[in-house]
């Protein structure tokens, strides 16, 4: 059982790996200038990888990788706080380097090609784990874990360019060719892809008012009547009656500053229809203040209006109530446990103003274009000619 736990810790491991191992690698130094080329577009695989390497490496110079924990390719685009790169040395070595921005096990391919002549140096807090001496080869693998508490990333990114730049002047000193590679363990920066599920929650949106047999939302709902106007926030109480027999419904709306709103509504031949509001303030007696015009929906269809409505008194502007981004839905008796509106009935229908307007444009610009090219096709012209050597053409007044 015990191996079967140990195998089965291996294989997500390596499931891991292979899922997180695809990073940038930067090649710089004494090249020998080939003209192979990177495609930035792909990721490029451990044997690809292998013939670009060998082909860079060929003629056997000192190689020395500093490996980062992780490192990808937004790294190298990022700025300190004067708007300066990270990587000041490394940019400056760009005629002289070779960059694919994707390698797959690009570690992996690196240690494989020096086999047992690589040499391991860690740079911890403390520094360098050994001297910068290859003692079996030509390769030397520096693995930069010296991240500091309380270090930005950037800060640490610009340190290192400046370790790596000591080091290859280092190196250049006690080799005659030396070829630098910068890449990591595993990328910085990963994309993840997941769905948010959608959950409605109890907790009524701003502006949206569930009581028993309707729904209300409103961006805001204003009120003017006479030298007294206000916005209605807070909601106190509400309550709703029904007439089965009429087929109406008055649902109440009880506001912490004193006002109470009734809305009336009537159901009649599948149809609902919002038919007034009734306003009273404290000790101010009710105001019926009647639809500004049809507003109704078909049964189980929910009202919208992003215009809004205004609900006035009849010939009598000073009294109103106003419903900025209105939505609602009466049910009529059935208890409201929903948490969503039903489908919506705009109160805009779809030929509107506008796009009236245009295609009156429209069909006027067509008749223009249609009289011209009937004037055009109407136009004759002559048939018979004078022949200078000929008779004169005479025509008779019967032609």
């Amino acid at each position: 059982m015990a191996r079967c736990h140990i195998v089965f810790l291996a294989l997500v491991l390596s499931v891991v790996q292979s899922l997180g191992s695809q990073v940038p690698v930067f090649l710089w130094g004494d090249l020998p200038k080939t003209s192979m080329k990177a495609n930035p577009l792909t990721t490029v695989d451990p044997e690809e990888f292998g013939h670009i390497v060998h082909q860079e490496l060929k003629d056997e110079p000192f190689t020395v990788v500093f490996i980062e924990e992780t490192l990808s390719v937004e790294d190298f685009s990022r700025k300190d706080g004067e708007g300066n790169t990270l990587f000041p040395f490394l940019r400056s070595q760009l005629s002289d380097s070779y960059y694919i921005p994707s390698v797959e096990n690009a570690l992996r391919v690196l240690n494989k090609l020096g086999d047992d002549k690589v040499d391991h140096v860690k740079l911890t807090d403390s520094g360098l784990s050994a001297d910068l001496e290859a003692t079996n080869g030509k390769f030397l693998f520096i693995n930069l874990k010296d991240a500091r508490e309380g270090e930005s990333r950037a800060d640490m990114l610009k340190r290192h360019n400046n370790f790596i730049k000591e080091v290859y002047s280092r190196l250049q000193g006690k080799y005659s060719s030396v070829i630098g590679i910068y890449t990591a363990h595993y990328p910085s920066w990963t994309v993840t892809h997941s769905r948010a599920r959608r959950q409605t929650t109890d907790t009524a949106l701003d502006g949206e008012y569930t009581l028993d047999g309707l729904r209300l939302y409103a961006a805001s709902i204003t009120y003017n009547i006479g030298t007294t106007s206000g916005t209605l926030t807070t909601l106190s109480s509400s309550s709703s009656t029904f007439n089965g027999t009429t087929g109406t419904q008055s649902s109440t709306l009880n506001f912490n500053d004193g006002v109470t709103l009734v809305l009336n509504f009537v159901s009649s031949l599948g149809y609902w229809y919002f038919e007034s509001v009734s306003f009273t303030k404290d000790t101010t007696s009710l105001i019926l203040l009647p639809a500004p015009g049809p507003i109704y929906a078909p049964n189980n269809y929910s009202y919208q209006c992003g215009e809004g409505v205004t609900f006035t008194g009849n010939n009598d502007t000073a009294h109103s109530v106003s419903f900025v981004n209105l939505r609602i839905e009466p049910f009529f008796g059935n208890t409201n446990d929903t948490n969503t509106f039903s489908e919506g009935f705009d109160c805009i229908g779809y030929f509107d103003t506008t796009i009236l307007a245009c295609l009156m444009i429209v069909f006027l610009l067509l008749s223009i274009l249609f009289y011209g090219i009937m004037m055009m096709m109407d136009i004759r012209t002559m048939d018979r000619f004078d022949d200078p050597k000929g008779k004169t053409i005479t025509i008779n007044p019967t032609d």
